[in-house]
């Protein structure tokens, strides 16, 4: 591991177990066990290391549902049956600590912050990414498709995020399944 990775990783816990507000730079730097100039030499502010941050959550989670979904038939509704499936496992995983994004709006609430604006951005990929899915499957309206999707989904990994267990995921995807259905 390199030490842009390094930091990233070490930061990437921190945020996850005390949330990013409470983990300062110098905690960062105590817990990575370099020296502060090594952290802005790779990130020159939090704010930066806050959207690497960010940004490998989304990019993990997209390569995580990528590969699980290559072997389904594109225009087909399998492949949005597979997504719904995925989602659900991925938010009742034991890891699984809310969308990043989400969490990072609310710590950064100001809408001129520049994480806030980065969350928004990947709360619209996240969006574009379900519409793609969509429309390759075959939706008569896939931009309507992803938005229902995207509220199902990031409503259940709030509500598993606040009680665990609660069922949510499950019946989100259920919600979804249904929507699907009527939409192809």
């Amino acid at each position: 591991m390199n030490m842009r990775e390094k930091i990233l990783v070490t930061a990437s816990n921190l945020f996850e177990s005390r949330g990013i507000q409470a983990s300062g730079v110098d905690t960062i730097i105590a817990e990575a066990g370099i020296a502060k100039a090594t952290l802005y030499k790779h990130y020159p502010s939090k704010n930066l290391l806050v959207t690497a941050y960010l940004r490998d959550k989304s990019d993990r989670f997209y390569d995580w549902l990528n590969s699980r979904l290559v072997s389904k038939k594109e225009n087909s509704v399998e492949i949005l049956i597979a997504l719904c499936e995925l989602v659900e496992q991925w938010i009742m995983t034991p890891e699984f600590h809310g969308l990043p994004f989400h969490i990072a709006s609310v710590e950064f609430p100001d809408p001129d912050h520049p994480i806030n604006q980065y969350s928004a951005v990947l709360a619209v990929e996240l969006q574009g990414y379900l519409a793609k899915i969509a429309a390759t499957a075959g939706a008569k309206d896939p931009e309507a498709l992803s938005q229902q999707l995207t509220i199902l989904f990031e409503g259940a990994a709030l509500v598993e995020r606040l009680s665990p267990g609660a069922g949510a995921a499950k019946r989100a995807k259920n919600a979804a399944i249904t929507l699907i259905r009527a939409s192809i």
